[in-house]
């Protein structure tokens, strides 16, 4: 289903196994399955196991592509090759679906995209298409990892005023140029009208002409911010100011505006995508161990108060060697269910690894805690589990700041805990009450 998702993104798609075999390819026209790619950027894509965008380079289709590769592992992490989608450079494809198709401009202005080394993946003239432009002053500047604008002179001997900006995720430039000439035309025709008015008018004309070169670099100015923004990797949408369409008096910085709002219309929601889907267990849709170090750093960082129920399913080897790891994936999901629907709105359900499992209550105390904990611990054994009878806990608690100045501390305290539940027979609540772990209060339902 992703992969359909990300199909509108890409000319093709290709599923390629660790040795290099593509497995599937969208569209299936019969030729490209069973084939073992041999290109460079499939033998970095397979050397390196990372995220890629290639140079780009002549494919088994015989067309100029770039490559965007992402590598494969299973639930085991064990790498089992990528999936990759191409960009035809001379056919349709997703840049001219972001930057549009440039129409023929009367003043001589148009825009082209380059890679980290110059070469030309998006131009007008699809025949520069695969060109190395590094020469270029401009370009340079964006190899450099700068954007900004300046004079230069094109392959055609004609000065043009180039705006040029880098998108950072990956390394691409987009170059935006128009002839000196058009504008300095402009400009000197303003300048001629104006002269030819009383001097009362001289000052009226110097204030204009400010007004017009701050509106003409303006955009320039502020795409340079939100580029900026995005080399930080501001791409959230509450920290990104709000980008609308602005119409400007030059035509590459109307298009550079689009692109930039497309781009990070895109991109933000692509980080939020990743953001969720990095803070959340695969397997039981409960919050992972990073959200949880994350939010106990953020909260200690208040200095709020907070109770940890830190628990552990009691024998869950056993239902694992019994039963099979299907049926105790099962039991884990059953046991998450159970924490999201005895949890206070407010409270938040982590999975701490394995099988253990930890609440955390903000502002809450260990008798609150205690008495959550038990009600979970005695549900669980009055209900059938996945592996048809129930399913016990081992459950410790500890509260910040009584039980310690840092999280570190107070998750280890209910750590304590827990073994000491363990230590007195499983299926019970301990509540750590200071010490090593030999002096500690247990309660037990009653």
């Amino acid at each position: 289903m992703r992969a359909e998702a990300a199909r509108p993104f890409f000319n093709s798609l290709a599923l390629t196994d660790e040795t290099g075999k593509v497995t599937a390819a969208s569209p299936d026209n019969g030729d490209l399955v069973g084939q073992v790619l041999k290109s460079n950027a499939s033998k970095q894509a397979l050397a390196e196991r990372k995220p890629l965008v290639s140079e780009p380079y002549v494919g088994v289709t015989n067309r100029m592509i770039v490559l965007v590769s992402e590598p494969i592992f299973d639930k085991d992490g064990t790498y089992r090759g990528f999936i990759s989608g191409t960009l035809y450079l001379h056919d349709d494809n997703v840049l001219q679906k972001i930057l549009g198709k440039q129409e023929s401009n009367l003043n001589g202005s148009y825009y082209y995209v380059v890679d980290h080394r110059g070469n030309i993946i998006y131009h007008p003239d699809k025949s520069r298409i695969g060109d190395n432009v590094a020469s270029n002053q401009a370009v340079a500047e964006i190899m450099e990892g700068k954007g900004g604008h300046m004079e230069i002179v094109n392959t055609k001997g004609i000065p043009m005023l180039a705006g040029y900006a880098i998108v950072p995720s990956v390394q691409w430039g987009i170059i935006s140029q128009t002839p000196t000439a058009t504008v300095t035309e402009s400009v000197r025709g303003i300048v001629a009208r104006m002269a030819l008015v009383s001097m009362p008018f001289i000052l009226l004309l110097a204030l204009l002409v400010i007004g017009v070169s701050h509106r003409l670099a303006f955009p320039l100015r502020r795409l340079a911010v939100y580029a900026s923004l995005l080399n930080k990797g501001e791409t959230e949408r509450e920290k990104v100011p709000a980008l609308r369409m602005r119409h400007h008096l030059i035509y590459e910085a109307n298009e550079l505006n689009r692109a930039v709002i497309d781009a990070f219309r895109v991109m933000g929601d692509r980080t939020e995508a990743l953001s969720l889907e990095a803070h959340t267990d695969a397997l039981t849709g409960l919050h992972n161990r990073r959200f949880f170090d994350s939010l106990l750093a953020s909260w200690e960082r208040q200095q709020m108060p907070y109770a940890v129920i830190l628990m552990d399913l009691d024998r869950f080897k056993s239902v694992n060697d019994t039963f099979g790891h299907l049926k105790g994936d099962e039991v884990l999901r059953f046991l998450a269910a159970r924490l999201n629907a005895d949890r206070r709105d407010g409270d938040y359900a982590c999975r701490y690894g394995g099988e253990e499992f930890v609440l955390l209550l903000p502002f809450g105390d260990k008798e609150l805690a205690y008495e959550l904990a038990e009600r979970i611990r005695v549900g669980l054994m009055a209900e059938e589990s996945p592996i048809g009878r129930p399913v016990t806990l081992s459950l410790g608690i500890a509260a910040y700041p009584l039980d310690g100045p840092s999280a570190a501390e107070v998750v280890h305290c209910a750590d304590l805990a827990l073994y000491r539940a363990k230590e007195e027979g499983r299926n019970r609540t301990v509540v750590y009450m200071g010490g090593d772990g030999k002096r500690l209060i247990i309660f037990l339902a009653l």
